[in-house]
């Protein structure tokens, strides 16, 4: 079996449609799929309501959300997983969500235009094309206007953390989104440890911090890691008795390192999330695992 447990389609700042991810996902030999998009689940319930889902994909879908929160007032990425996209307390969330991404994009705009690039926010918002506003359609924007010669440039040099066009939000905290994951029914994922550029201590301090208001499991493997990044996360999860997930962060096909079920599998002493009695009881009820 394939789990990748964190993907991304056009419901936020992916670039293939949630239908596209899935036949990806089915010809890459993916056996369980999460579509995590930012701060959304349109995606999720655009696939829960294909008549002939199963017969179209023959594969688990993961129910899955990836939700932008704060630890220490720095913000980080908590992935959920196994949700029910109907819960009352889960819809009012990620619609505040929303609002906040709204709000930031509309700073963002204001940002670019004192800058002289002028149009920003408008044309963002037509490359996202409804979906939940994020910094990689301003970057695509400034590509599309000439701004840069490649979208990482867009991020070093107006995007990026502390650059011009950067704004600071007030995320919710790590405690609130874990206590409306868990309200959903779901597990609680500390997203892509080794991208945040933090120190070993300043890593282990966010880890206690996230295990302290009942964190379920850290991203132990996330697309083409270094084996030893591998390693030390995995002490990590046994030291904070962090169950680990694993995933591509999918977002295009162009980035073949983050392709959708590419990523290696977990260590033989790694505590699968999926193996986690609550959610191992509901795929053995439900016949997704062997």
């Amino acid at each position: 079996m394939i789990f990748d447990l964190h993907t991304h389609s056009t419901a936020s700042d992916g670039h293939l449609s949630p239908e596209q991810l899935l036949d990806r996902a089915v010809n890459n030999g993916v056996s369980h799929l999460a579509l995590t998009d930012h701060d959304t689940m349109a995606g999720v319930e655009q696939l829960q309501n294909v008549a002939a889902f199963k017969s179209r994909w023959p594969i688990y879908l993961v129910p899955g959300v990836e939700i932008s929160a704060s630890i220490d007032q720095q913000p980080y990425h908590i992935v959920g997983l196994w949700l029910d996209p109907a819960t009352p307390v889960l819809k009012d969330f990620l619609a505040q969500q929303r609002s906040l991404r709204d709000r930031r994009g509309e700073m963002m705009g204001l940002k670019l235009e004192r800058l002289g690039i002028t149009g920003a926010l408008e044309g963002a918002k037509k490359i996202a094309a409804g979906a939940s506003l994020s910094r990689p359609h301003f970057a695509q924007y400034l590509l599309e206007q000439g701004h840069c010669d490649k979208l990482q440039q867009a991020y070093k040099r107006w995007l990026g953390k502390g650059k011009p066009g950067d704004v600071k939000m007030n995320w919710p905290t790590a405690s609130e989104a874990v206590s409306v994951i868990h309200a959903a029914g779901g597990l609680a994922i500390f997203a892509h440890p080794d991208k945040y550029g933090l120190t070993k201590t300043r890593l282990r301090d966010t880890l206690a911090a996230f295990k302290a208001v009942g964190g379920d499991g850290l991203e132990l493997i996330s697309g083409h890691q270094d084996g030893r990044v591998t390693d030390y996360l995995l002490r990590l999860s046994h030291k904070f008795e962090l169950a680990c997930s694993m995933g591509s962060d999918f977002h295009t096909p162009e980035q073949h390192w983050s392709d959708v079920g590419c990523h290696k599998a977990l260590p033989a002493t790694a505590l699968p999330v999926w193996q986690l009695p609550q959610i191992a009881s509901r795929l053995a009820a439900e016949g997704a695992v062997k």
